[in-house]
């Protein structure tokens, strides 16, 4: 005897991470331009002073850097011109992952990091996250790897993101194009390269056999009707003493 049972079923994707890599054809001469500019500002900006504020990292190794901000520390067309390939790959990741048309301004703020085989600085970028930026956007407008770079993501410095859920690959195979449940997804940046992603998701890069990468990565903050409102001490007590005209 067979029973005949009526069911529904739903199916929902939660919480869902994306990763995007866009890459740029810029004209000639773009790509060293911006380079030279990211190299001056990354040897500007090392550790000098351990006692110094602005440190970020320390001395220890080449990620140590001062807090600062490229994109206005600087004037140059080059740079004018990447503040605005960020804002279009803002929009259009906001578009693809969530249908969303983002109207509003975009904050940004960027570091610079030049990697040198010759300073021993090619050993790729510990894990870690942007808990405090909504989207990141690194762009690589310089990468050389060797002739003999091996074909593997291990040697030719692949950015590398992690589950930000800590679950990792599942044992039953995926067979679902529009999911990845690997261990870690892998995106190979070359000159021109542009990789965007929320600033939570876990990431790293993996050492890279080769002379030289320059990566910028742009933290970007989205400006919303809805943003954060948050006022400083100092300001509200100093309204508060005033008064509001508009209040009592």
């Amino acid at each position: 005897m067979s029973l005949k049972i009526a069911t529904s079923t739903e199916l929902q994707m939660i919480y869902p991470a994306f990763v995007m890599h866009k890459h740029w054809e810029m004209p000639p001469g773009y790509n060293d331009r911006l380079f030279a500019l990211a190299a001056e500002d990354a040897a500007a900006n090392r550790i000098q002073n351990a006692g110094d504020g602005r440190n970020i990292g320390d001395q220890t190794n080449h990620l140590g850097h001062l807090r600062h901000n490229f994109l206005m520390d600087r004037r140059d067309p080059a740079i004018a011109v990447l503040a605005q390939m960020v804002a279009a790959a803002v929009r259009e990741y906001l578009q693809l992952a969530y249908g969303y048309e983002h109207a509003g301004d975009i904050q940004m703020m960027s570091d610079t990091f030049w990697q040198r085989r010759s300073s021993r600085e090619n050993v790729g970028i510990n894990a870690h996250t942007h808990m405090q930026t909504d989207i990141v956007c690194t762009y690589y407008p310089r990468v050389v790897l060797d002739a003999d770079c091996p074909e593997t993501s291990l040697h030719r410095g692949a950015v590398r993101f992690y589950d930000p859920a800590n679950v990792g690959k599942r044992l039953w195979p995926c067979n679902n194009p529009d999911a990845y449940v690997g261990g870690w997804y892998a995106v190979e940046p070359k000159a021109g390269s542009m990789i965007v992603f929320e600033g939570h998701v876990p990431h790293d890069s993996t050492y890279f056999k080769g002379e030289e990468r320059m990566c910028i990565p742009v933290l970007c903050s989205l400006t919303l009707p809805n943003s954060h409102c948050k006022a400083g001490l100092a300001e509200i007590l100093a309204h508060q003493a005033t008064g509001d005209p508009h209040g009592v």
